[in-house]
C-alpha cells in the first residue's frame, strides 16, 4: 500500500492503518492476524469507518437552507471525501487535520478545522474527533462515526453467530426509514423493550437501520458465542445506529451519532435539524469512540 495514501503503525499487539482521505480507519489487526475492520469492498459498501460531518445521514431532497441560501450536502456530509495531513505522530498515536477550503465552502458555508487522533493502548484504539470553529459566526453541525466491523471474524462462523450486548436495557421505537432515506418518527419500523441482547439476524435489517435515538448505554459488546469480539464505547454521543446491508455482506456497523437524517416532513432549514451542535467562534467540540478487542 502506498505510504502517501495510508499511514500504518503498531504497538506490538495491534496494528492500524489510516487513509489520508477522510482520516478513515482502514484496518485494525492483531499480531495473530485477525482483522476487525471491514475492508471497504465496493460490492457491499466502499467505506470502512468514515466520519460524518456536518450532517449525519441524508437531507430531504439532498438539500438544505442556511441563512436563506440553498446548499446541496451529500449523504453523511463532506468530511469522508476530504484529504487529511498528519500534524503529529508518536509511538502510540497519530493526529491528522483537515481545514475548510473554497470547495467545502460551496457545500457548507462555514470555516472549520477537524483534527482526528488515534491512540493505541494495549488492545484498544481510542478515536478522537475535534471540530474547531475558525469562523466569526456560530457554526451548526451534526457529527457521527460509522465504523464497520467484520462479522464474522473467524473461519467457519456466520453472521448470526454474533450478538450485540448493551450496557443498559434499551426501550425504544426505531423510526421508519423512508424511500428517500429520511426518518418518520411517527411510524415505528420496529419496537424494542428492555433490550439487553440483540442476536444478529440479516432479516432484522430489512427496515434499513436500527436507530436508538436516546441510547442509555455508552458501551456495547459485539461478540461471538465464545465472547470474542469487541467492546465499543461512545461516551458523548446521543444516538446509536446499527446497520448492515440486508444481503450477505459480512460486516456490521455500530454508528455513534449526534444528529441523524432529516425528518420526512422537514421544511429544509438547517438550523432546525435535531441535536445540532452550535459552536461559538474560536471554540472547539470533541467526541470520541473507543474500540477494545476482546480476544
Amino acid at each position: 500500500m502506498e505510504e502517501r495514501k495510508k499511514y500504518s503503525f503498531s504497538n506490538g499487539k495491534i496494528t492500524i492503518e489510516i487513509a489520508k482521505i477522510g482520516a478513515e480507519l482502514k484496518s485494525l489487526k492483531t499480531v495473530e492476524g485477525i482483522e476487525y475492520i471491514w475492508c471497504g469492498n465496493p460490492e457491499y459498501w466502499n467505506f470502512s469507518a468514515p466520519f460524518l460531518f456536518p450532517i449525519v445521514g441524508t437531507l430531504k431532497d439532498k438539500k438544505t437552507t442556511i441563512n436563506g441560501k440553498t446548499y446541496n450536502i451529500m449523504q453523511h456530509g463532506l468530511l469522508r471525501h476530504q484529504e487529511f495531513e498528519i500534524i503529529e505522530k508518536t509511538a502510540t498515536s497519530i493526529s491528522l487535520e483537515n481545514t475548510f477550503n473554497e470547495e467545502t465552502l460551496k457545500i457548507y458555508p462555514f470555516k472549520y478545522k477537524v483534527i482526528v487522533t488515534y491512540i493505541l493502548n494495549d488492545y484498544s484504539v481510542d478515536t478522537k474527533i475535534k471540530v474547531i470553529n475558525l469562523d466569526n459566526v456560530l457554526m451548526p453541525f451534526n457529527l457521527g462515526g460509522h465504523p464497520g466491523f467484520n462479522c464474522p471474524l473467524y473461519p467457519q462462523e456466520s453472521f448470526d453467530d454474533y450478538t450485540i450486548h448493551f450496557e443498559k436495557a434499551e426501550t425504544f421505537l426505531s423510526p421508519k426509514v423512508t424511500k428517500e432515506a429520511t426518518l418518520n418518527f411517527l411510524v415505528a419500523a420496529r419496537e424494542y423493550r428492555d433490550l439487553t441482547n440483540l442476536p444478529l439476524r440479516k432479516e432484522d435489517f430489512n427496515l434499513d437501520t436500527i436507530i436508538i435515538q436516546r441510547v442509555k448505554s455508552k458501551k456495547v459488546f459485539l461478540v461471538n458465542k465464545n465472547n470474542k469480539g469487541i467492546c465499543f464505547e461512545f461516551p458523548k454521543f446521543k444516538t446509536l445506529a446499527i446497520w448492515t446491508p440486508h444481503n450477505d455482506a459480512p460486516f456490521i456497523c455500530l454508528e455513534p451519532w449526534i444528529g441523524y437524517n432529516d425528518h420526512y416532513d422537514t421544511d429544509g432549514d438547517f438550523f432546525k435539524k435535531d441535536d445540532l451542535v452550535l459552536l461559538a467562534p474560536e471554540k472547539d467540540f470533541e467526541a470520541n469512540y473507543k474500540i477494545t478487542i476482546l480476544n
